[in-house]
C-alpha cells in the first residue's frame, strides 16, 4: 500500500486521510489516484463498512490534479481518457451503498471538489481559508473530473456557471448558500461531524450552520429559467454575452465549458461526463492552455529565488515590518499605502501637501468603503484599514521603519536628498526602497553609505489592482535586504520579479520600445485610433496610444528622453512628440490628451494633436503591419535583456509582460511567443521589419542564436 493516503475504520466508518508524502499540498497525482482507487476497491468489498469519511491531514483539502502529469499526455485521445479513467473512479464513489462525506478544511480545488461532489454529503469548516473553488479556466481548461456535470445538477446552471468560467474561490458561508456546502462544522470537530453524517446519525435541519431548504418560489423560479429547453437556451445567450465582453473571443475554455454544462444537462450524467472529456481533452492542445499553465509555471518558478535564506542570518523569521514609511501621497504613493495598510500593515506618510494628504486619505477611505458595500470587508473593518494609516506632513517618526518606500516624482535629485536624510536617522538593517520606473537605482545609491540597503520596488498603477511588483536590485543590493522587500510584495498580494539595475530596469525599458514604435507609426500618419484598434484586436489589454494616455504623456515623455539617452538610436522617440506635451496636455490625469475626454471617460481622438505634429492621418497601414512593428519591438528589447543579464529567466520575463504590461496571456509573454512561432521565424519577421524600417528591429543576438540551433527558451515544455 501506498505512502499517500491512509485508511482506518472508526466504528465501521471508513476514514481516508491524504497526505501527500511529496509536498506541503494533497495533489491528484497518478501516483495518489491509484492508492486511491486500491482503498477504494477495499472499502466496496468490505460489507461491515457502513460510510465513508474522506479527510486530509493537511491544511488544505485536495487542491488539484497535477498539471505536469496533464502535460505528458500526448494527444487528444490520450488526455480523454486519462479525464474518463478518473471521472469512473468518482463515479464508484457516488456508487457506493453507503454514506460517503467529504470533509473540507482550508482548499478545496478543482480536481478535489469534482472528488467532494460526486460524495453524498459535503461539510466545511469555519477556518476562514476554507474555499472551494474549480480554478481550470484560468489554465485555459475545463473541470475534467465530473464538475461541469456535477456541480450545476447540485446547485443550478446559473451558480455553476459563476463557479466554472471565473474559476471564483467560495468560502464556507456562501458555499452552504448555495448548497455546496451540507453543514459548516468547527475546524476541529470536523471529523467528529463527518463521522456522524457517514453513520446517518446526523439529520439536516434549520441551524443556521446547515443547508437551507428550498423555498417553492424559488423552485418555480429554478424551473422556469433552468428546468426547460427555452430557459436554457436563454441562459446560454446571456452567458456568451458575458463571455464574449470578458474574454472578447481569445480564450476557447470557456465557450466549451458553457456547451459542456448546457448540453451535459440535456443528457445522462454518464453521457455527459463522455462529453466533458471529450471537450477537456480538445482544450489540452491548444495554444491558449499551454500559454496559461506556462504562467502558473513562471510564477511557481519565480517564487523559488527569494533569498530568504540569507535574510534569515539577519533579520530571522520577521521579513515583513510592522512598519513602513511612504515618502509621498500620491497617486502611487496613497495606492502602494491603502494596500500595505489592507494588510494589516502600519503605514507613515510624509506629503509636504497638506491637501495631497487629505485627497490620499479620502482615496483610501473610499476604497475601503467600496469593500464594505461588497461585503467584502465587515463595517468594524473600515474603521480598523484606516487606523493603518497615519498621515504626516513630515517624516517624523520613521526613525521606526525599518522599510521605507520612495514614491514622489521623477526627479534624481530629490530622490537622492530623500534618501540621505532618511538615512542619518534610519533603524538598523534599514531598506530604501524607490518606486521609480526609470531611473537606474545605482544613481539614486550614489553617494550613499549603505548602497547594499537601497533597491527598487516598482510598483504598477492602480497598485490595488495591478498584480506585479517589480524589485529592482543593484550588483551591490545585499541579499537579506531584496529578501524583505519580496516578503512585502507577496504580502500584499502581489507576483514579484527581481531584475537587475539599468535604465528602465526590465518592464518599462520593454515597454518603451514598445511605445515608442507605436508613436512613431502616428507621426507617419497612422491615426491613433486605428493603431489602437489593431492591437486590442490582437489581444493586447490596452491600445498604446491610450496607454501613453493612461501614464501620463508627460511620464511617458520622461521616460523615452532616458531610454534614447541609453540606448540611442534603438529606439525612436519622434520629435513631434514634444509640440503634443508642451501643449498641456497629460493625458487621463489632466483629461488633455492624445484622446478627448468626457466626465473621465475617453471618448474620440483629439484632433488637434494632428495639427500640433504636422501629421494628416490618413495612412491606413495593414493591421497586421502594425501588430508586428509593435509586438516585435516589445520581444526584441525582452531578449536583449535577458541576454545582458537584466532578467534572470524567461520565466520573468514572462510574468511581467503579462501582468504589469497587458501583453496577451494567450501568447504566454515573449519569451513563450517565441516558443510558440519558433526563433527562426522572430528572427526572420525582425530582419524584414530591419530592411524596411530601419536598424532599431536588427534581431537580439540571443535570438540569433536560438534561431540557428533550433532553441526554445522553455524546451522542458511541449509546444
Amino acid at each position: 500500500m501506498g505512502k499517500n493516503i491512509s485508511l482506518e475504520y472508526k466504528k465501521n466508518i471508513a476514514v481516508l486521510t491524504f497526505n501527500n508524502e511529496s509536498g506541503e499540498m494533497n495533489v491528484l497525482s497518478e501516483v495518489v489516484l491509484r492508492e486511491f482507487s486500491t482503498h477504494l476497491a477495499e472499502i466496496k468489498d468490505n460489507s461491515s463498512c457502513k460510510g465513508l469519511v474522506i479527510i486530509s491531514g493537511k491544511k488544505d483539502f485536495i487542491v488539484g490534479a497535477d498539471i505536469k502529469e496533464i502535460e505528458k499526455l500526448k494527444s487528444e485521445q490520450e488526455t480523454k481518457e486519462a479525464c474518463l479513467l478518473i471521472q469512473e473512479m468518482f463515479t464508484d464513489v457516488s456508487k457506493l451503498k453507503i454514506p460517503t462525506v467529504a470533509a473540507i478544511n482550508g482548499n478545496c480545488l478543482g480536481g478535489g471538489l469534482e472528488l467532494a461532489l460526486a460524495c453524498t454529503w459535503r461539510i466545511g469548516t469555519n477556518n476562514k481559508n476554507t474555499v472551494l473553488a474549480l480554478p481550470e479556466i484560468q489554465l485555459g481548461l475545463l473541470p475534467g473530473a465530473g464538475g461541469t456535470q456535477r456541480l450545476p445538477r447540485l446547485i443550478g446552471i446559473q451558480s455553476a456557471f459563476d463557479m466554472i468560467l471565473t474559476g471564483k474561490r467560495v468560502r464556507a458561508d456562501k458555499a452552504l448558500k448555495l448548497g455546496l456546502l451540507d453543514a459548516k462544522v468547527p475546524e476541529k470537530e470536523l471529523l467528529e461531524y463527518a463521522l456522524q453524517f457517514a453513520s446517518k446519525k446526523k439529520n439536516i435541519t434549520d441551524n443556521q450552520s446547515y443547508k437551507k431548504k428550498t423555498q417553492p418560489m424559488e423552485e418555480i423560479s429554478h424551473w422556469a429559467l433552468e428546468g426547460n429547453f427555452l430557459g436554457r437556451r436563454l441562459i446560454e445567450k446571456k452567458v456568451k454575452e458575458m463571455v464574449d465582453k470578458t474574454t472578447k473571443g481569445f480564450y476557447p475554455a470557456p465557450y466549451k465549458a458553457i456547451k459542456a454544462v448546457l448540453r451535459g444537462m440535456e443528457m445522462s450524467l454518464e453521457e455527459g461526463l463522455k462529453l466533458e472529456a471529450q471537450l477537456f481533452a480538445e482544450l489540452s492542445t491548444t495554444k491558449e492552455s499551454k500559454s496559461l499553465i506556462h504562467l502558473f509555471h513562471s510564477v511557481t518558478e519565480a517564487k523559488k529565488h527569494d533569498y530568504k535564506d540569507e535574510a534569515k542570518k539577519v533579520l530571522g523569521d520577521n521579513l515583513v515590518p510592522q512598519d513602513i514609511g511612504i515618502l509621498g501621497a500620491g497617486f502611487m504613493g496613497t495606492g502602494i499605502g491603502t494596500v500595505l495598510a489592507d494588510k494589516n500593515i502600519r503605514v507613515m506618510y510624509s506629503e509636504s501637501s497638506q491637501e495631497m494628504m487629505g485627497k490620499s486619505l479620502k482615496y483610501s477611505y473610499d476604497y475601503f468603503a467600496g469593500k464594505l458595500r461588497k461585503k467584502r470587508i465587515k463595517p468594524f473593518e473600515l474603521g480598523k484599514k484606516m487606523a493603518f494609516l497615519s498621515p504626516g506632513l513630515s517624516p517624523k517618526g520613521f526613525h521606526r521603519a525599518p522599510l521605507v518606500i520612495e514614491a514622489v516624482n521623477e526627479d534624481l535629485g530629490l530622490k537622492q536628498k530623500l534618501l540621505a536624510a532618511y538615512e542619518k536617522n534610519a533603524p538598523e538593517n534599514w531598506i530604501f526602497a524607490t518606486n521609480t520606473s526609470a531611473i537606474p537605482i545605482s544613481q539614486i545609491a550614489s553617494g550613499c553609505e549603505h548602497p547594499e540597503q537601497v533597491l527598487g520596488m516598482h510598483f504598477f498603477s492602480p497598485v490595488e489592482k495591478m498584480p506585479l511588483l517589480e524589485i529592482v536590485i543593484t550588483d551591490k543590493t545585499a541579499g537579506w535586504a531584496t529578501a524583505r522587500a519580496v516578503a512585502v510584495g507577496h504580502k500584499m498580494g502581489k507576483q514579484v520579479i527581481i531584475v537587475k539595475d539599468s535604465p528602465g530596469f526590465y518592464t518599462t525599458r520593454a515597454l518603451s520600445f514598445y511605445i515608442a514604435e507605436a508613436a512613431q507609426m502616428l507621426m507617419e500618419g497612422v491615426p491613433m485610433d486605428h493603431i489602437d484598434k489593431a492591437l486590442l484586436d490582437a489581444g493586447f489589454a490596452v491600445g498604446a496610444i491610450t496607454l501613453i494616455d493612461e501614464v501620463g504623456i508627460d511620464v511617458g515623455s520622461h521616460v523615452l528622453k532616458t531610454m534614447t539617452e541609453a540606448f540611442g538610436d534603438r529606439i525612436s522617440t519622434p520629435a513631434n512628440l514634444k509640440a503634443v506635451l508642451d501643449s498641456g496636455r497629460k493625458g487621463r490625469k489632466n483629461q488633455k490628451g492624445f484622446y478627448l475626454y468626457e466626465d473621465g471617460k475617453k471618448t474620440t481622438p483629439d484632433n488637434e494633436v494632428y495639427k500640433l505634429s504636422g501629421v494628416t492621418p490618413n495612412n491606413m497601414l495593414d493591421t497586421k503591419v502594425i501588430v508586428d512593428r509593435c509586438i516585435l519591438a516589445f520581444v526584441n528589447e525582452a531578449a536583449r535583456c535577458l541576454e545582458e543579464g537584466i532578467l534572470r529567466h524567461g520565466y520573468d520575463g514572462d510574468i511581467g509582460a503579462v501582468f504589469g504590461l497587458g501583453f496577451p496571456a494567450f501568447w504566454g509573454g515573449p519569451f513563450r511567443y517565441v516558443d510558440h512561432l519558433g526563433a527562426k521565424e522572430i528572427v526572420e519577421r525582425l530582419e524584414g521589419l530591419t530592411d524596411k524600417y530601419g536598424k532599431r528591429f536588427t534581431p537580439a543576438k540571443i535570438l540569433k542564436d536560438y534561431a540557428k540551433g533550433n532553441k526554445k527558451f522553455f524546451p522542458e515544455e511541449s509546444n
